[in-house]
């Protein structure tokens, strides 16, 4: 063989070798290919099969349902049992509480006990709340007393205001009670109500026990809030709680932003709608906290009258009349570093400090522009009144001018002004001590 020949030859072998070297390195990378992409296969099958299952943890932030609470004696009102016999989503996998109670119960007693670690509500933008048809509530004013009453302290402070006997509708006093104003917090009596009723209507996707992630629209609300943390997720029950007890306007924020399908406005143009099917013919609402807006025009207002429709129907649902008697409830679970003992900003409630006698509720509001206001419930001796004031420059003129205005009301239906209590204070003292509260002068 020639000398070129052999050169040829040995070329001709380091290409075949070569050729064969890069299949093999082709063929490993193929087969390295194949196998990722088996095992990305397998880790989604796997992952939907568990997703099928409920068997999915959620984020480490979770919080679990708060502890119970002690219900203040005085409220005398029996728990709502159809918050408790709503069936229970898929979403919440939550045990099914118990129906029934007795009078003056533990309205969170029984929140039930998560099972598993569930998937949080997905919000919902099929869901459309159905209008619920009922008369407009109307209300009697023949022989009601009108505007400054001699003999009545304080009077003169309310910017506007009603006294009704919520047996008959009848109207006892008013002032200014078709004038429409800002009214800070008491927002939050339509929030609280258009809430549980979603979460109480059979159609809707959502129960009390649906959890509910927070936002970071909610996290920077401002104050009165719970101070949401990043990872949190929170049951609608406890967002009615802290709506209502302490008066979290990021709460109230969050359950509209969720049970709006995402958006707070579409939660907020419910708010108007449902207030239309009440009969509130003068209010408009533009947030779902009572936080004021830029501009006096952009404030949430109403008036004496559509405020005290709104409670007459409120008042239907027991569950929450039992939540607005709490003066504290707790929030998150008791020993974490942000747990916190909610306190009523409401004090007309039995054991506060300006406390009336046989005030069962609502709600306290006050902005600057608002002033403070207040809707105060009250039974005594099985007759039923409801004040409604708002513009006093202080929570104590509010209180002591409704203290006296409950006393004059219940003299005029005839019911007796209650003996003076041999002792005004009570085991609140304590409670108040622990509660981890921060005052505010934004809103509440």
């Amino acid at each position: 063989m020639s000398r070129r020949a052999m050169i040829i030859l040995i070329l001709a072998i380091i290409a075949v070798h070569g050729i064969l070297l890069w299949l093999v390195v082709a063929t490993g990378s193929n087969e390295q290919q194949i196998a990722e992409t088996r095992r990305q296969i397998e880790e989604e099958n796997a992952l939907r099969s568990e997703m099928e299952g409920g068997e999915v943890l959620p984020p480490s932030g979770q919080t679990e349902p708060a502890p119970s609470v002690q219900q203040p004696e005085t409220s005398g009102v029996k728990p709502d049992t159809s918050a408790q016999t709503k069936p229970q989503t898929a979403t919440a996998q939550t045990n099914t509480p118990k129906s029934g109670g007795s009078a003056g119960k533990d309205p969170l007693a029984d929140l039930p006990k998560v099972k598993d670690k569930p998937v949080p509500s997905v919000p919902s933008a099929t869901y459309v709340r159905k209008p619920k048809k009922a008369a407009s509530i109307k209300l009697d004013y023949s022989g009601a007393a009108r505007d400054d009453i001699s003999g009545l302290k304080g009077i003169s402070l309310a910017t506007t205001g009603i006294l009704v006997d919520m047996d008959n509708n009848k109207v006892l006093w008013a002032k200014n009670p078709s004038k429409a104003v800002p009214i800070a917090s008491l927002t939050k009596l339509m929030t609280i109500m258009l809430a549980y009723e979603i979460a109480m209507d059979d159609g809707s996707p959502y129960t009390l026990e649906s959890l509910i992630p927070v936002t970071p629209e909610a996290i920077n609300t401002e104050a009165s809030k719970v101070y949401f943390k990043k990872g949190e997720m929170f049951t609608i029950r406890e967002l009615l709680v802290a709506a209502s007890v302490r008066s979290a306007n990021d709460a109230a924020h969050l359950l509209a932003e969720h049970l709006g399908g995402g958006k707070a406005d579409k939660f907020i143009e419910d708010m108007n709608r449902r207030a239309k099917e009440v009969g509130m013919t003068h209010t408009t609402y533009f947030n779902a906290h009572g936080l004021p807006g830029k501009s006096k025009a952009l404030d949430n207002q109403s008036t004496p009258e559509d405020l005290a429709r709104l409670c007459l129907v409120f008042r239907n649902y027991t569950y929450l009349m039992e939540l607005a008697a709490l003066r504290t409830a707790p929030f998150r679970e008791k020993g974490s570093p942000d747990y916190m003992l909610l306190q009523n900003h409401n004090n007309l409630l039995p054991g506060a400090k300006t406390a009336a006698p046989g005030v069962n509720g609502i709600k306290t509001g006050f902005t600057n522009r608002a002033g403070f206001c207040v809707a105060a419930s009250c039974e005594r001796s099985g007759r039923h009144l409801l004040a409604i004031v708002t513009g006093f420059p202080s929570a104590a003129d509010r209180d002591n001018f409704v203290r006296v205005l409950l006393d004059w009301g219940y003299v005029k239906i005839g019911v007796a002004k209650p003996k003076a209590a041999s002792s005004s204070k009570t085991s609140s003292k304590s409670s108040s001590a622990s509660a981890k509260t921060t005052s505010t002068k934004k809103g509440r």
